[in-house]
Order: C-alpha cells, then sequence, then structure tokens
C-alpha cells in the first residue's frame, strides 16, 4: 500500500515548522502553568452541556480536500436531522483536523465543517497540521523558507485554488493552465521524480514554470498560478471570517477520561524545564495559541516552547510504535483513550488494549487514491515515460469513523462505523 510513502514524505515536510527540541537538545523557555481544567479555547468550560451528560462521542478523521466524503460520513452519525436540528442532544461530534489539501474541494470541506461547528454547540473542530500549515504560509518569505502551498504534492490542487477566486477572474487562461499543471507534476514531478527540486511557485528558479519552454505560454501560466494563490491565502489572512476561525481551532480536546488531537503526544513534554504538563496544562495551549495565531504574532509564538509543543501535538507520530509510550501518556494525563488522526491507512485502528484509536482511515477520496500527489482522478493516466500512474477517483467514501459509546460501568465502548 501506498502509506508507508505517504508517511515519509509527510515526516519530511515536519521540518518545515521545527521540531519539539531546540539544536541544544533543550526546550529554553519557560512553560506557563495553568491551574484551572479548561476545555476550549476561552479558558473556560465549553458551551455545550456538561460532559457527564454525553453519552455518545462521534470522531470523524482527516477528511482532506473532499466535501462530498464530509457531507457522506457527517450524514452517516445521523446527528443533523432532514430539519437541520441536532437529533440527539447527548451527542458530540468531533473533527480531528486536516480539512483541507490533497483534494480539490479544500474550501467547501473546510467551510462546512466551520458551518457545524458554529451552529452547533456539540461539535469540536480541531486544528490539523495542514490548517497550521496554511496560517504559517501568511509570513513573509524572510519568515518561511519554502512555502507549503507551493509543494509540487501534499497541499494544494491545482483545481483547489478554483474555489478560492472570484468567478469573474476565472477565464480560459485559468483553466489552461491549470490543465499544463497538472501535465507538469505528473510528467516532469512525479514520472522523474523531482519532488524536492521542483516548486509550485510562479517565479523562482525551482518553479515549475521553468519548465514550459514556449515564452508566451510561459508567461501566462505565471501569472495565473501567481493569481490564484494570492487569491488562495488571502482567504485564510486574519482579516476574513474563515481565517479567523482557522486561527481559533482547539489543539485539544478532553472530554472525562478521553483525549482527542490530531497528531500524537510525544512524552518529552511531560519532562521540560519548568513543570510537567498535565490535562490542565495541555488545555491551556488551547487559549494560548487563539490568542497568538494571527499573522502579526504567530511567528514568534511559535518559535516559543508552546508554538514548539503546539507543532509537536499536530505532527508527532510515535504513539503508533509503542504501547507502552501511549500507556505513559495516558497515565500522565489520567485518560483511558487517546485519540488521533493525521496518520492514514486504509482503516481505523484500535490499538494498545483500545486505548489509542489512530483514526485516519483516509476518507477523501484523492489521498486514498493517488496519495500526496496532484491527481485530477478523472481518468486514469500514465507518465511519458511510464513510471508512474494517476488513478482514477471513484465515487465510494471508504474508510470509517468511530463511535464511542458511554457504558454504565463508566467506560467508553469503542465502535468502527464504515459506508
Amino acid at each position: 500500500m501506498i502509506w508507508s510513502v505517504i508517511i515519509a514524505v509527510a515526516v519530511a515536510l515536519v521540518g518545515f515548522g521545527g521540531g519539539l527540541l531546540h539544536k541544544s537538545g533543550r526546550l529554553d523557555i519557560p512553560w506557563v502553568r495553568r491551574t484551572t481544567k479548561t476545555n476550549s479555547i476561552t479558558g473556560t468550560k465549553p458551551k455545550e452541556m456538561s460532559d457527564l451528560t454525553i453519552k455518545t462521542i462521534w470522531a470523524i478523521g482527516d477528511l482532506h480536500g473532499d466535501a462530498m466524503c464530509a457531507k457522506h460520513w457527517l450524514n452517516v452519525t445521523g446527528l443533523i436531522g432532514a430539519d437541520g436540528g441536532w437529533t440527539d442532544p447527548r451527542s458530540k461530534l468531533v473533527f480531528v483536523g486536516d480539512y483541507v489539501d490533497k483534494g480539490p474541494t479544500s474550501l467547501e470541506t473546510v467551510q462546512l465543517v466551520k458551518s457545524i461547528e458554529e451552529k452547533y454547540d456539540n461539535v469540536v473542530a480541531l486544528m490539523g497540521n495542514h490548517e497550521l500549515e496554511v496560517l504559517n504560509d501568511r509570513l513573509p518569505p524572510e519568515q518561511r523558507k519554502r512555502y507549503w502551498y507551493q509543494l509540487p504534492y501534499s497541499t494544494v490542487h491545482p483545481d483547489d485554488m478554483l474555489s478560492y477566486a472570484p468567478e469573474s477572474e476565472i477565464t480560459e487562461d485559468t483553466h489552461r493552465a491549470l490543465d499544463i499543471l497538472y501535465d507538469l507534476a505528473l510528467n516532469e514531478v512525479y514520472g522523474k521524480n523531482k519532488f524536492r527540486s521542483i516548486d509550485f511557485s510562479p517565479y523562482g528558479e525551482n518553479s515549475i514554470c521553468n519548465l514550459i519552454k514556449e515564452e508566451g505560454e510561459s508567461k501566462m501560466v505565471r501569472e495565473e498560478l501567481d493569481k490564484l494563490q494570492g487569491y488562495y491565502i488571502q482567504a485564510y489572512s486574519s482579516e476574513t471570517d474563515l481565517g479567523k476561525w482557522v486561527e481559533k481551532r482547539p489543539i485539544t480536546h478532553f472530554h472525562e477520561d478521553l483525549v482527542f488531537l490530531h497528531g500524537g503526544i510525544n512524552p518529552q513534554i511531560f519532562d521540560i524545564d519548568g513543570g510537567v504538563p498535565s490535562a490542565e496544562d495541555l488545555s491551556g495551549l488551547n487559549s494560548a495559541f487563539a490568542s497568538s495565531s494571527s499573522t502579526s504574532l504567530l511567528s514568534p509564538f511559535m518559535k516559543s516552547l508552546h508554538g514548539q509543543i503546539v507543532y509537536d501535538l499536530v505532527t508527532y507520530r510515535g504513539n503508533h510504535k509503542s504501547c507502552e509510550e501511549v500507556g505513559y501518556v495516558a497515565d500522565r494525563l489520567d485518560v483511558s483513550k487517546v485519540i488521533v488522526g493525521h496518520t492514514p491507512d486504509d482503516d481505523v485502528r484500535i490499538m494498545c488494549n483500545d486505548s489509542f484509536l489512530a483514526i485516519d482511515s483516509a476518507l477523501g477520496r484523492w489521498i486514498r487514491v493517488n496519495g500526496n500527489q496532484y491527481c485530477r482522478g478523472d481518468e486514469t493516466k500514465n507518465s511519458l515515460n511510464g513510471r508512474y500512474t494517476c488513478d482514477k477517483v471513484n465515487d465510494m467514501c471508504e474508510g470509517g469513523i468511530v463511535k464511542l459509546e458511554k457504558r454504565v460501568d463508566g467506560g467508553w465502548t469503542t465502535s468502527v462505523i464504515t459506508s
């Protein structure tokens, strides 16, 4: 299966935002302790009813730019009725992040999750590493070595950018430019394995547009790509409703003895200078991040100890490899289950005696079929040298989501719900 390749590429991408440790191997900024447990970005109890009245929790993994399947899995929960009302006041829905990228309908997907989270009290939408990188991409070039949205894989599909642009700005040249970009990606990047030497940037020495031999066509593609990327990043600015919403996504969500987050929990965070974080400490990160996530404040925050831990929480994959580590984390946080996304596979994985749930089951059709590559998916297409194939994407939503049901003994029964 393609997942080992996808994960290897993703691990390489983690270097974009820095790691948990400084080069010295130590975290050298004091931890700020919290003394009151909080479950929301405001530092207070969340707006939904008391946790003790919730009997069922649905958890949906990474949706990655597939609005159709996002709607499908939402319908599977049955939580929203035909009249638009919340059908079960004793149920909660948690999205674990990564609504954008790796599929062509990211904007529609993130807008869907946003509308649900804003409308219904019992919905939590967490921060994924791809949402965090969108926020980082708003930084000026001197603060960003390589823009995430200009990678030739794993982030913004060319067609995805269309939805961010006003209709009046989409011309025949726009569509022609996107056709050329898809062909160049297939033949020059994937077919020739040039993932690291070519960018989806309109200008510069690594620009994919440099591969276009005809000068007039090259100029047209550069201008169209520059225009579309401008609209894309503007959509997530601190001045837009969408940008403000993404900035306020919580990093973790604690519900009784459960913790939800995107990536995982590195045990190193328990041994940093200045104290040992607890569930209260991690909950406090939500408000710390939300108050520092605007464009003007984000860069210094991400360089701080808080920022390094936030980045680790949305990117860490070590929990998947060690039940001993999961047990240690669960004991330190006093939780019975750790529920994460971020690391894809064909199915939801219930691990470590049901104490670790890895729920990224590649719910997005484009990543499931073609991995991190930008393939339109409307047909099966080979690179000119025959070394890479973009496969056709079907209409079936595969994978699964998780349903947690409270037992009379206080524990949680885990079920995986498939299509």
